[in-house]
């Protein structure tokens, strides 16, 4: 009977890839551009940990399977930070390259960005053994700030959390079958609205895992199992694996949430609240003192309360004891129960990894905690390198890179290639390589000020000062959007796409600062010169599609695009949105509802999803169903204008 049920199974597992049922789960995507064979990444891989809706998308890829003769390839790996969010563009993989060149100028260097937001070591594993028979020179791995939150782990957000290390395995194992891709989405189906959509960090909220949750030390285990893996894959590679310590922002990012069950009971919030606005009113007073007495005074009482070790820190730095405030501010970090920084446990493991590998040829650490610490005012890492609790601004990036690339040139055999070589490019240098501008500062500016406004961030009690801050920085950097200033910010980066006209990523850049200052056909053109080279890229066809549909006799080629993207990643609600009011302006009201109804339960509040809806109904002549989405909008958004605009046009025209 067991025999037979296998029988089964497999029978359907074959049926269902030749009736070509579910999704290729494989890294790589085999394509052919000017008849020469390449690889792209499949989107549809990491769909095995998310759910189909907030699934995660890598970076586009561009690449040959064989290595390239005279190319050193280096496979960049890790989580959001190791990506360059807010700007991957601008992130640690390009620099890495552009330190490289600079200092071996007759060599060529390959650095693929694999990085993607909201992995974990359980995500990285079963990516790089998909890389066992990939050609690469080395592997650089950042990773270690998602092990509580990210899947599989205790604080996880979608899915569910597993203890078991082996059902884990067999989890991720079922998801690329296309039976368990069936009973995947079955279950989808019935997801909540909440779960459906990606909410960044504030998914995460209630998701506390304090230091004492005995669930932590399956998270130690699972990493240190996940991290060997990950480096036994890279050595059956044939790469050199560089393993990075984590650094984090210990001095500007306080706790996210801090919980203490002995002063839970004995202490009511309103008197705890009261008792930290004390001591935040000395420190803001300078009186650090009498700060740090009342903080030791509530240590007694609580002390795994993380925001008091981060106000000790704080006083011990006014009182310039910088090495007790660097321990304090390591203390709140370990202490915080959102766990969205890597702590000293994990760190210790990455450390403890190399060690073990020590005797292998081909493993080295790079320790980014310490060259952190060392370029840091007084060893405490803050502000000026990172953009929120893990995120880096371009000197950070430009500073991990330069650990990275050290250590390349460390592992380097070719004894030449040590002799007679330039100096490492400054940061300036890397800022001109990759056309810098203060159109790029103001927007990521921007873009991490609207981000940190809120949660989980606006609850930290750094939340104002920061906020003001960033105001600063934003009025610093207003030129970057100015239109007085766009002609010079045109000419950089016409001048260095012409002498790289194959830079897909500068080219998506320019294309985005042409969008920014309304010059819509201009970027629609730079980027199908980009979908003309990489027929896969994602976020251009997505851009082609948004701009182009809100014009009626441009529709049906923003259709086009926008189902080219859908094929890439299906059931993404802002391409759904896009179809929608692409179709609705060519008069095809009807088959908008289908796109726009699915966009709707992925974001069942959201005034745009609700307005456009309303719109195709009522082309449909469908007058009480428009209004009353269009009065849930307003529920939504009412200080919208569009929102405004079309429910007085409702209520008032016959």
């Amino acid at each position: 009977m067991l025999a037979l049920g296998l029988t089964l199974l497999v029978a359907i597992e074959i049926g269902a890839r030749l009736f070509g049922f579910g999704y290729s789960t494989r890294l790589f995507h085999e394509r052919t551009v000017n008849d020469a064979p390449v690889l792209t990444v499949n989107h549809h891989f990491f769909r095995s940990f998310f759910p189909s809706s907030i699934s995660r998308s890598p970076q586009p890829v561009l690449t040959a399977y064989r290595q390239p003769p005279k190319i050193r390839r280096i496979l960049w790996l890790g989580e959001s930070a190791a990506l360059g969010d807010p700007e991957p563009n601008l992130g640690p993989a390009r620099i890495l390259e552009q330190l490289l060149i600079g200092r071996f100028p007759d060599q060529s260097f390959e650095v693929l960005n694999l990085a993607v937001t909201a992995v974990n070591s359980h995500v990285i594993l079963s990516l790089t053994q998909e890389l066992t028979s990939f050609d690469s020179d080395f592997w650089c791995l950042y990773l270690g700030n998602n092990e509580v939150h990210g899947p599989f782990g205790p604080g996880t957000a979608f899915g569910s959390a597993q203890s078991r290390y082996p059902l884990i395995r067999a989890s991720i194992a079922t998801r690329k079958t296309r039976i368990g891709q069936f009973f995947a989405a079955l279950r989808e189906r019935t997801v909540a609205p909440a779960e459906a959509e990606w909410g960044g960090m504030a998914m995460f909220a209630e998701c506390h895992v304090t230091a004492r949750d005995p669930r932590l030390q399956g998270v130690y285990r699972h990493f240190e199992t996940n991290l060997n893996g990950i480096i036994e894959a890279g050595l059956k590679s044939g790469a050199k694996v560089l393993l990075g310590t984590v650094a984090v922002n210990l001095r500007s990012s306080s706790p996210f949430v801090s919980i203490s069950d002995s002063w839970d009971r004995s202490v009511a919030r309103s008197e705890q609240a009261a008792r930290l606005d004390q001591i935040r009113q000395l420190l803001d007073a300078g009186l650090h003192d009498e700060a740090l007495a009342t903080v030791r005074e509530a240590l007694e009482e609580a002390p795994d309360f993380a925001e008091l070790h981060f106000l000790a820190g704080r006083g011990h730095w006014l009182r310039q004891d910088y090495p007790a405030a660097s321990a304090s501010f390591r203390q709140a970090r370990d202490l915080d129960a959102l766990r969205f920084r890597a702590d000293g446990r994990l760190n210790d493991l990455i450390k403890q990894a190399a060690t073990g590998f020590a005797e292998t040829s081909g493993v080295a650490l790079v320790d980014s905690e310490a060259l952190f610490a060392f370029n840091a005012p007084h060893s405490i890492p803050g502000e000026e390198l990172f953009w929120d609790h893990v995120h880096f601004r371009f000197p950070g990036a430009y500073l991990l890179a330069l650990a990275f690339a050290m250590e390349i040139e460390n592992q380097f055999a070719d004894s030449e290639l040590k002799d007679n070589r330039p100096p490492w490019p400054s940061l300036e240098d890397c800022a001109r390589a990759l056309s810098l501008t203060s159109w790029d500062d103001f927007r990521m500016t921007r873009t991490m000020r609207g981000r940190l406004a809120r949660a989980p961030f606006n609850s930290q009690s750094v939340h104002d000062a920061r906020d003001q801050r960033l105001g600063q920085e934003l009025n610093a950097h207003a030129t970057g959007n100015d239109p007085a200033a766009f002609p010079v910010f045109q000419q950089i980066f016409e001048q260095a796409l012409a002498e790289d006209s194959n830079d897909y990523c500068l080219r998506d850049r320019y294309a985005r600062m042409l969008a920014d200052f309304g010059r819509s056909e201009e970027a629609v053109a730079q980027w199908k010169l980009t979908v003309a080279d990489m027929p896969w890229h994602l976020s251009a066809h997505f851009r082609i599609g948004q701009i182009l549909a809100k014009v009626p006799e441009r529709a049906e080629e923003a259709e086009d695009h926008l189902r080219q993207a859908l094929q890439i990643r299906p059931e993404t609600a802002d391409l759904l949105l896009a179809l929608g009011e692409a179709l609705i302006n060519q008069q095809s009201p009807r088959a908008s509802l289908r796109p726009l109804r699915k966009a709707l339960k992925f974001r069942p509040n959201s005034a745009q999803a609700l307005l456009l809806n309303a719109r195709a109904h009522l082309e449909l002549n469908e007058r009480e169903e428009a209004l009353r989405l269009t009065e849930l909008a307003a529920e939504q958004a009412p200080e919208d204008p569009a929102v405004q605009s079309a429910l007085n046009s409702l209520k008032t025209d016959p």
